[in-house]
């Protein structure tokens, strides 16, 4: 291994930005490296040259030197996460494992011919495999004694790792041999380069790989899917989108620079692979543009009007926001929850106090009437689940009414079971209802004792490990809490709020 520079790189990154028709990722960076890649979140597409694989979370992509590819999402207003390691098998490999030519190559991941393999990882191996990312990173990042032997002996591990289940997985169709595989993508790298050049042709390429321009064409066409004209074409269309995105120039301007001879020419180019001209492009960006720029001013409103309480307002602008196309999800947590939020915190700082929580805590619930059945439909789900209630003797509900409306301002489905409720009526709620957090209100000292029978009830239906038990009102305290053997107390609303919110992602 080379001590000036030990080229590896490990990057985590998320997919979810728009670019034309899709949703995804720009092109990853053309390194020269293989590459190992993991989905860690989400799901999408993953497009390799031009054949698209479905991609969820587990699924694993050993990528070889210099294959173009993406990450998409599959639908608006979701995300994909990806991390990935690339590395030079020269650098930390000898003999037939850093061989591109050996079947040993990378120890045998790529040993049917293929530049892309893929598999599926079940949650145990997956935790293992980003347990190894973890250790390489930290080492690089670290450089302590012997960290290159430490890469290269965890950068094996997860080779061979990963290596068993790509021998029995499914794998891509793009598998070729790998001397043809670097033919082919020197020319696709000529055009990355040229494309702006109108005498770029393929004859003119063959000639300076010294190959013929026949044979050129033949194993171009069986791996890239298409024939080098089209395939220039599409490469031309896509930097002419980014111009007409991203910069003024004229349409005429961006012809030229993307290496067509006339105006009319382009046209035709762009309609062909975009299904478009470019001026109507260029207008439905800044419509999508205005659209989105809409969309986030409503909800910037329903946040503001919700904090100041204004219910019918919120009412209206929760429909208004369903209308110019926002997604429930969108509505739910940029609108309704954000306004809640910051009401959560000014109000432990003292900033605003009971009335203006229960004002816009009505306002919330305006906006959810409109807003719950579009949820519902769009299957977004709660944050979690919590039954809460006075505990029994108790008849005070004010406290448990406040953090009640706080656990909903935060996404969380909470269910009332009111005041002087029984030990058994809050774990056979729990049970029945699957919820995951039982919190218990007090405000008389005579009724503490009754939230430590809610705990022994807990036990006694065998239920104690998977639901967690809040405790607060105004007599309790954090060692009151630890004494009865309940989870976490908490001594206002929106802290109470915080933690039952955590205690369900927990």
């Amino acid at each position: 291994m080379k001590d000036k520079n030990v080229p590896i790189f490990q990057n985590t990154f998320i997919c979810d930005e728009i670019y034309s028709s899709d949703y995804g990722l720009k092109d990853l960076e053309t390194v020269g490296m293989p590459e190992i890649s993991i989905v860690t979140d989400g799901n999408g597409i993953h497009k390799i040259i031009n054949q698209i694989v479905p991609c969820k979370k587990g699924d694993i992509f050993i990528i070889n030197a210099d294959v173009p590819h993406k990450y998409f999402t599959a639908q608006e207003n979701e995300k994909i996460s990806v991390t990935s390691i690339r590395f030079d098998p020269k650098e930390w490999f000898d003999g037939k494992i850093s061989d591109i030519d050996n079947n040993k190559f990378c120890y045998g991941i790529f040993s049917e011919n293929s530049i892309v393999t893929y598999a599926m990882l079940n949650s145990q191996t997956l935790k293992k495999a980003l347990d190894l990312f973890a250790i390489i990173k930290s080492e690089l990042d670290e450089k302590q004694s012997e960290w290159k032997s430490a890469v290269k002996a965890n950068l094996t591990l997860l080779l061979i790792t990963v290596g068993r289940y790509v021998s029995s997985a499914v794998k891509t169709e793009l598998n070729v041999k790998p001397k043809e595989w670097i033919l082919v993508s020197s020319v696709m790298t000529s055009v990355e380069e040229r494309y702006s050049d109108p005498d770029m042709t393929l004859a003119s390429i063959a000639e300076s790989l010294y190959i013929s321009q026949s044979y050129l064409s033949k194993i171009f066409k069986a791996m890239v899917g298409e024939p080098f004209f089209e395939y220039v074409q599409k490469i031309r269309a896509d930097h002419a989108t980014d111009m007409l995105k991203n910069t003024k120039l004229s349409v005429d301007d961006i012809a030229h620079k993307c290496g067509v001879r006339d105006v009319a020419s382009f046209y035709t180019l762009f309609r062909k692979n975009m299904g478009m001209s470019p001026t109507q492009f260029r207008k439905n960006i800044k419509e999508n543009k205005s659209k989105g720029e809409l969309k986030m001013q409503i909800l910037a409103e329903i946040s503001e009007n919700l904090q100041k309480g204004k219910s019918k307002i919120v009412k209206e602008l929760v429909q208004n926001a369903i209308d110019a196309g926002s997604s429930p999800e969108e509505i739910l947590n940029k609108g309704l929850l954000d306004g809640m939020n910051i009401i959560g915190e000014k109000f432990k700082k003292n900033e605003v106090y009971v009335p203006e929580v229960l004002v816009a805590a009505r306002a919330m619930n305006m906006g959810m009437q409109i807003l719950k059945p579009h949820l519902v439909n769009a299957g977004v789900e709660a944050s979690g689940k919590v039954c809460i209630g006075t505990v029994q003797g108790d008849l005070h509900d004010i406290g448990k009414n406040l953090v009640k409306m706080m656990m909903e301002g935060k996404g969380l489905e909470v269910i009332d079971l009111g005041t002087d409720v029984a030990p058994e009526t809050f774990v056979n709620t729990a049970i029945e209802q699957n919820c995951q957090v039982i919190c218990c209100s007090a405000l008389l000292t005579t009724t503490m004792d009754v939230m430590a029978d809610v705990v022994k009830a807990a036990e006694a239906a065998g239920i104690r490990d998977k639901v967690k038990i809040m405790v607060g009102g105004a007599p309790v305290t954090e060692e009151f809490c630890k004494q009865i053997g309940a989870d976490v107390y908490t001594s206002d609303a929106a802290s109470a709020a915080d933690a039952a919110l955590k205690l369900c992602k927990a």
